[in-house]
């Protein structure tokens, strides 16, 4: 789905020597990490956040309660026109100016928020080291400090600073193979439990926009090919076949739990064989006409990564 909020601007590199980990250490990591994942669902808390790019930066504030079982919550735009996305249980519904709100079904916000506090690190573990470093400090907490290290050159790393009393994920640092800044996630202020009062009573008074119907969006196609390389660990998370006047394009997205990119591939029309190499943020785009298909990349992977995988795709008789 087109993302709702856009992306933005870097401030800081950091970069920290490589560590040897032993099996202990790595666990030690692990256990702090699956406490974040387990805090960001299970607490009842409201968090005033910056994400930065190295072209943009903007502010929200999210809000996130479970009561009865069910998970409510409120993703908030605090800078220029007010944008809003709130939970309720399995419905995100979307507000934006000048655009029908719409309901989607999903466990979870995803816009903005940082994909490192979703995963399971236990899988991720067969392509990630986690490395405990140092106590640090943000927006006033003591933090521990974890930084996921790919072993291979094919993705980016994350350096992460987790709240040493509550386990909630206060800053994230998106980072390339060389150190530098690709998307940062800053907690600015931090509340638990005391300012939520009322929330799920104006969650529920919200009339639910239209559902989107995800079948007539993504149905079962047979696209007429596939991918003849895909770093270790990613897998095709779905499949779908568009049509724009008399264009046909399919597109297939993949992911490894952490990172994501998604393929696009459609008829050429007489074009050129040339390519293109766009970087926003931790995003590249690629794009490449091979015979008379064109390919587009879109994702979080390095430019070298992101030529292979398109480059390599098999076309079926």
């Amino acid at each position: 789905m087109q993302k709702i909020f856009l992306k933005l601007t870097a401030l800081l590199i950091l970069g920290f020597p490589v560590l040897f980990v032993n099996a202990a250490e790595e666990q030690d990591a692990r256990t702090i990490l699956n406490k974040m994942s387990d805090s960001v669902n299970s607490l009842n808390y409201e968090i005033a956040f910056v994400q930065t790019t190295p072209s943009n930066m903007d502010s929200f504030r999210y809000r996130h309660i479970k009561q009865d079982n069910k998970i409510y919550a409120q993703l908030v735009t605090l800078d220029g026109v007010q944008q809003e996305i709130i939970q309720r249980d399995n419905l995100i519904s979307y507000f934006q100016p000048n655009i029908q709100a719409f309901t989607i079904k999903s466990k979870d916000i995803v816009d903005a928020l940082p994909a490192v506090i979703r995963v399971d690190f236990n899988q991720l573990a067969q392509y990630y080291e986690f490395i405990k470093l140092n106590k640090n400090r943000v927006a006033g907490r003591i933090v521990d400090t974890i930084r996921i290290i790919p072993k291979d050159d094919f993705r980016y790393q994350y350096l992460i600073f987790v709240d040493e009393e509550n386990g909630l994920l206060l800053r994230s640092d998106m980072l390339d193979r060389d150190g530098k800044l690709l998307d940062q996630f800053r907690v600015v202020t931090l509340y638990i439990d005391d300012r939520l009062k009322g929330l799920t009573d104006y969650l529920n008074q919200v009339v639910t926009p239209p559902l989107l119907d995800k079948n007539t969006v993504h149905g079962d196609v047979s696209l007429s090919w596939e991918t003849g390389w895909l770093p270790q660990g990613f897998t095709e998370v779905s499949q779908n076949q568009d049509t724009m006047g008399n264009d046909v394009i399919d597109s297939r997205l993949f992911s490894d739990g952490l990172f994501t990119f998604t393929l696009y591939v459609a008829n050429a029309n007489g074009q050129q064989k040339h390519d293109g190499t766009w970087k926003q943020g931790a995003y590249t785009i690629y794009n490449e006409v091979i015979g008379d298909k064109e390919i587009t990349f879109i994702g979080q992977l390095p430019i070298a990564a992101a030529k292979r995988v398109v480059q390599e795709i098999k076309f079926l008789p």
